[in-house]
């Protein structure tokens, strides 16, 4: 998803107070590291949430930075054809009504054959080790709960580069951003507010067996490597780019591994092959389900195709 890249680069193109658009960069767009060294071409990977999330997220983004009434952060990204605030404030009442459509969206329901026993195994496995961050699921939603919760980094241990985006990488932007006219509508936060903690937001499962590739920078292709993370390739691609290839048994992206790095894969299939050795790209982290059994594992997989 090269959302984040293009927002920067637009924004160091606008007058902050008036959002005009200028030749020449106004705002330094570099990304740099911990010591503020730039970092040669930096790409930040993340694969965008589905929309059918976001009306149990009080946080749009994987690292909460945005939160209540999303349309600053949503407008944002027309600000490539925006270079007034009057035209600025037009396009925020249109939001208005695009942010009340998303929140009526819901997940899709799974289309292939469930195992209704295996799946109410996986329902008591789920409530006891996963609901705690991702909350329960019920036929009726007014019973279902999620607790909105922003896991520090050193929990979650998964790639940090999204999550110090605005307190590390970039945090020059973060500034444009909450002193622009955008940031009055939505104003970004890089750490929590309260405590101060860089994380991220556990997400709602609803309709999680359509969204892969997994974990925040997509650098999973399957739900079963989510849950043990000793199954992760440190470099793979996906095998069949037909819509109608889906991997039933392991929930996610019918993939291979591959012994080669990313540079040297056939430039016929490059950019097919996820290379987790990149900077962004690690899939580490989320060992949560590692300590499941096989079958409890499987037992999880069936309950996640319910929701």
């Amino acid at each position: 998803n090269p959302a984040e890249i293009l927002a920067i680069t637009l924004m160091r193109y606008h007058d902050r107070e008036t959002l005009a658009w200028s030749d020449t960069p106004l705002v330094d767009g570099a990304i740099v590291d911990i010591d503020g060294n730039p970092i040669e071409d930096a790409v930040v990977t993340s694969d965008p949430p589905p929309w059918w999330r976001a009306h149990k997220k009080r946080a749009m983004f994987y690292n909460a930075m945005a939160r209540g009434d999303h349309r600053g952060s949503m407008a944002l990204a027309t600000s490539v054809c925006v270079d007034t605030v009057e035209e600025a404030q037009r396009v925020d009442a249109l939001f208005a009504d695009i942010h009340a459509y998303v929140l009526s969206l819901r997940a899709p329901k799974y289309p292939f054959a469930i195992d209704a026993e295996l799946a109410e195994q996986g329902r008591v496995v789920f409530e006891k080790t996963c609901a705690g961050c991702h909350g329960t699921y019920a036929d009726n939603e007014a019973e279902e709960t999620y607790p909105n919760l922003l896991i520090p980094l050193d929990a979650i241990g998964t790639d940090p580069v999204v999550a110090n985006g605005g307190v590390i990488h970039s945090p020059n932007l973060v500034e444009w951003y909450n002193n622009s006219f955008y940031g009055q509508v939505t104003p970004f936060y890089p750490t929590d507010p309260d405590s101060g903690v860089v994380g991220y937001v556990a997400p709602p499962l609803d309709g999680v067996w359509a969204t892969g590739p997994f974990l925040h920078n997509g650098s999973v292709p399957t739900i079963m490597q989510v849950l043990d993370s000793t199954q992760r390739a440190a470099v793979w691609r996906r095998t069949s780019y037909d819509t109608t290839m889906f991997d039933e048994e392991n929930l996610g992206w019918p993939s291979m591994e591959m012994t080669i790095r990313q540079a040297d894969a056939p430039e016929s299939i490059r950019t097919t092959v996820y290379d987790t050795n990149y900077w962004s790209q690690s899939n580490t982290g989320h060992t949560y389900g590692d300590h499941l059994s096989g079958a409890d594992r499987r037992a999880v997989l069936e309950y996640l195709k319910t929701i």
